[in-house]
């Protein structure tokens, strides 16, 4: 047997470690235009992350500096054109359904502290994550009605937004949370069923 291949539902999932950050500090990339290079506060001893990233059309400096959002914080380390980049952020984009919305991934609770898990109440693996594993998770971000998720049953804590992220594996799907009540959502509207990667 694969030790790499999934042997219950979510190990994919399980694969990667999603933790909540805040944005400390934007800069533009000096050699490339489109992107930024953030400083995200994890809540790590070693201190804020750099994070390059090419949401720059979406999201002006304003809308950035201060944002609470989601990050692969183990996601094998990359090179953006001479600067580093130590994790990817977490944002849903409907542009191949025909939409025209890129939104980052927010916790619903804003007080939820920095290097929170958001796992879903499943353990990381803890292991290094590279893109080829990242692809393989279904998250998709859609409105919950009469308690299902693109039709497929889901339980969500009491107070959750109306739109929330959800992991799907197969016929099994989770509300991305921090299994204590905060689940991940989005600040806009966007088509149901918008991958978030």
């Amino acid at each position: 047997m694969d030790a790499n291949a999934p042997a219950a539902p979510f190990e994919d999932f399980r694969r990667i470690e999603l933790r909540i950050g805040t944005v400390v500090e934007v800069n533009d990339h000096p050699e490339a235009e489109r992107l930024y290079v953030l400083k995200v506060d994890l809540g790590e001893e070693e201190g804020p992350r750099t994070i390059v990233t090419n949401i720059k059309a979406d999201y002006p400096y304003d809308k950035m500096m201060g944002r609470r959002l989601l990050v692969v914080s183990n996601l094998k380390s990359a090179n953006f054109k001479g600067v580093k980049s130590f994790g990817m952020l977490m944002a849903a984009e409907d542009r191949e359904m025909g939409g025209d919305k890129l939104l980052l991934l927010d916790p619903s609770d804003m007080d939820v502290p920095n290097g929170t898990l958001f796992m879903s109440g499943l353990e990381s693996r803890g292991l290094r994550c590279e893109m080829k594993h990242l692809e393989k998770v279904t998250i998709k971000v859609a409105k919950v009605v009469d308690g299902k998720f693109m039709g497929m049953p889901i339980e969500l804590p009491e107070g959750a937004p109306e739109r929330v992220a959800a992991v799907i594996d197969g016929d099994n799907i989770i509300p991305l949370t921090d299994g204590n009540g905060c689940v991940m959502t989005v600040d806009g509207d966007i088509t149901d069923g918008a991958p978030a990667l």
